[in-house]
């Protein structure tokens, strides 16, 4: 709650406290490869296929574990609308990108586990299929979204060429020098003041602030470097050096200090949920980065796989005790929807357009925000608005960026309108113009789809 800035809400933080290590526990027993150490901390990094895909072998096995169960995969599908009926949610239309083909499938419940939108932003270490899709379904649906304006940014991640788009753990400065471009430890003589002592503390409980911290110092001119030229070989052998790292670095590329700076990590804000992973339609369950409430105005480092498994495993129960009768049940082909893949010949590449529109995020949602920033991001994503509706759809990947667009182009503008409307700063959300968090803002954002346009309001 401390590390959330009192936004988020606390009946999903104990709950998240109080299932956690049921939620690990199970998913042990069904044969993921979890490994509890002595001081409780749980890890699964021994089923990585390496340092940077941390939870990659962990949904690897929860899928094998699905399929084993009798779970039908559909590979390759692409939602693009939840079907809304009396009852509440009636099933989901997709497209079978690859082919081209569009279908509907009616459900007994859904649960969208559709992940966050950090591909909106050209810095991001999310995968590149983290489109935002399910802000937009919930949107469309009549949903509220929740604190979307707090994106949380990792403090350091490589930024200099020949290096991945990937974070750099913060427990790397208990071992070697970061530094200004003076040579001053600057960011680590910063840690008392936000009442930690260590990088590791810091990687856990001042993201935030170390965020904002040397997202400001670019801002002004200056730089940031991690002093690689002064890691020792017996470091290399540091558990805590090897994961805050992420990399096998070669000699030569610790002769000499390599640049650092923010880049985006994890959405905190989403679709509101209840302790099930209900929402307000009926029928519908929310788990994991799509969802809201957990984090509030900062996600606490460490909780978000945690996070998935709690949520998901109860959204499940939920869905399975809740699911609603429906009239029909079952997969039908329907016509492909025109207006989200219409093909222009004069039209630019999909992956084109999804460029431009990273670079206008890139530049008017950044850790460092003003009034001016934001509404110059407004104006220019109302315009790339306009082009998204004009492109040539040539391949399957084309159809498939096509198909993207919705969810990059409604969380971009959820997360600007929302970050508009907050004058004040907290958390991960820092306003230039606005630096003090208030105490009369101690209270959400709600965002939400009217007559096709989307609207923000404060929530009492």
């Amino acid at each position: 709650m401390q590390t959330g800035r009192g936004v988020n809400d606390p009946l999903l933080v104990r709950t998240l406290s109080e299932n956690s290590e049921a939620a690990l526990r199970t998913v042990a027993e069904w044969g993921v490869s979890l490994k509890i150490n002595k001081s409780g901390h749980a890890t699964v990094r021994q089923s990585a296929p390496s340092a940077i895909m941390g939870g990659r072998g962990m949904t690897r096995e929860l899928a094998s574990i699905a399929r084993r169960e009798g779970v039908a995969v559909l590979e390759n599908h692409a939602a693009f609308r939840l079907l809304v009926g009396e009852r509440g949610v009636e099933g989901v239309e997709t497209v079978e990108w690859r082919s081209g083909k569009a279908f509907s499938f009616g459900a007994s419940a859904v649960i969208l586990a559709t992940g966050g939108g950090g591909a909106i932003y050209e810095r991001t270490d999310n995968p590149l299929r983290m489109t935002g899709d399910g802000y937009a379904l919930a949107l469309v649906a009549g949903l509220d979204l929740v604190d979307m304006e707090y994106v949380q940014f990792y403090p350091m991640g490589w930024d200099q060429k020949g290096y991945p788009v990937w974070m750099v753990g913060l427990t790397i400065l208990d071992y070697i020098p970061v530094t200004d471009e003076h040579g001053k430890e600057f960011l680590k003589e910063a840690l008392p003041s936000w009442g930690v002592s260590t990088g590791k503390e810091a990687n856990l409980f001042a993201r935030d602030r170390a965020t904002i911290f040397l997202a400001g110092h670019a801002r002004k001119g200056g730089k940031t470097l991690l002093h690689l030229e002064e890691l020792r070989k017996e470091d290399l052998a540091i558990p805590d050096v090897q994961v805050s790292l992420m990399l096998d670095l070669p000699p030569e590329r610790r002769s000499a200090p390599v640049q650092v700076s923010p880049l985006q990590h994890y959405f905190t804000g989403g679709v509101p949920m209840d302790p099930e992973g209900r929402t307000s339609l009926p029928g519908l369950f929310v788990c994991g980065e799509v969802s809201g409430g957990v984090d509030g105005a900062s996600r606490m480092g460490g909780n978000a796989l945690t996070n998935i498994l709690v949520f998901g495993l109860r959204a499940g129960r939920a869905a399975v005790r809740e699911s609603l009768p429906i009239p029909s049940f079952g997969e039908r082909e329907i016509e492909l929807p025109e207006h989200l893949v219409r093909s222009d010949e004069d039209g630019d590449s999909p992956a084109h357009v999804r460029q431009e529109l990273r670079r206008i995020v890139q530049e008017g949602l950044s850790p460092w925000r003003s009034s001016m920033s934001i509404e110059k991001c407004l104006s220019e994503i109302e315009t790339w608005s306009g082009v998204r509706k004009k492109m040539k759809i040539d391949t399957a990947f084309d159809l498939l960026h096509a198909l993207e667009m919705n969810g990059l182009y409604r969380t971009a503008e959820s997360v600007a309108k929302a970050a508009l409307l907050r004058e004040e700063s907290r958390g991960v959300h820092f306003r230039e113009d606005f630096p003090d968090e208030r105490q009369e803002w101690r209270k959400s954002i709600r965002v939400s789809l009217e007559a096709g346009k989307l609207v923000t309001r404060v929530e009492n």
